[in-house]
């Protein structure tokens, strides 16, 4: 009971998270928030890793787990995480979640594509479920409109996610989970200051106390310690099942925004319950 119940730490860290961030984004840029979100999410990561590892686990790498770790960073964290925050501006944290939490699906699909991987019948069914809900969530509060811009952006942040993950898992076991972790880390805020740089002219810096407490908290609460729960997960209860248990956070989120917002909508829930079934199945 007690390793199920870590494995839906980051669940639950990772469906708060786009509570805060949506919050935090009212009155702010998602260059802006991606970057404030990195900042303290990193300087944490840094110190913690180093403590815990000491100076030669965690700088001790091969030249190659460099490169990919920091591209995975930078792909998944910096242009993903970006496109994520985006699509919560953009259509709400769930809606947002329950799409981008598809990524476990993306993976499975590229793994058949380039790695010749066969898909079984949990893949397909899951698949039917997934597109499904989706489609019943992406509409605003249950009418006829769907915003095709939102899913679009929502759906190529979880397509990088999945390339982000396959480039980490191209190199597992070449450093301690944690040290893979912060590195990825470190590709994130590079790609986040190049970012704001090259969009520098059309951002306000004009920063709001209430949204940069937002936004720092949603990175904390998702970057350090969802993602320090699921490393630890996966050495309770093995990777299968802890990516099993931590792709239900789109549950956790709507029930988070029912009571907050204090509005039941049957078609965020329908969705959400038929798109997470779905993602189980996957990942099976």
């Amino acid at each position: 009971m007690f390793e199920e119940l870590v494995g839906l730490s980051p669940a639950i860290c990772w469906a708060l998270s786009p509570i805060f961030y949506s919050r935090g984004l009212k009155n702010l840029s998602p260059v802006v928030g991606n970057f404030l979100r990195a900042l303290p999410a990193t300087i944490i990561t840094f110190v913690s890793t180093t403590l815990i590892l000491g100076i030669d686990k965690t700088f001790n790498l091969p030249t190659n787990a460099y490169i990919v770790l920091l591209l995975s960073g930078a792909i998944g964290l910096g242009l993903g995480d970006l496109l994520y925050l985006l699509s919560i501006k953009r259509i709400g944290p769930s809606h947002s979640i329950t799409i981008t939490s598809t990524y476990p699906l993306i993976t499975i699909l590229i793994s058949f594509l380039f790695l010749g991987e066969n898909i079984t019948f949990y893949v397909l069914a899951g698949t039917v479920l997934v597109v499904l809900g989706i489609t019943i969530i992406s509409r605003k509060n249950g009418g006829s409109r769907v915003d095709l811009m939102g899913i679009g952006i929502a759906t190529l942040a979880a397509l990088l996610w999945s390339i982000s993950i396959t480039l980490v898992g191209s190199i597992s076991g070449s450093a301690h989970p944690l040290t893979e972790n912060l590195w990825r880390t470190v590709g994130y805020i590079l790609a986040t200051i190049l970012i704001l740089f090259f969009n520098r002219k059309n951002e306000s810096f004009r920063l709001e106390r209430t949204s940069i407490v937002h936004i720092t908290l949603g990175g904390i609460v998702a970057l350090n310690l969802g993602w320090a729960s699921y490393i630890y997960s996966i050495e309770l209860i093995g990777l299968s099942k802890a990516t099993t248990l931590s792709s239900v956070s789109p549950i956790f989120t709507a029930t988070t925004e029912f009571l907050l917002e204090r509005k039941f909508r049957l078609n965020v829930f329908l969705g959400t319950f038929l798109t997470t079934i779905g993602i189980v199945l996957v990942t099976l």
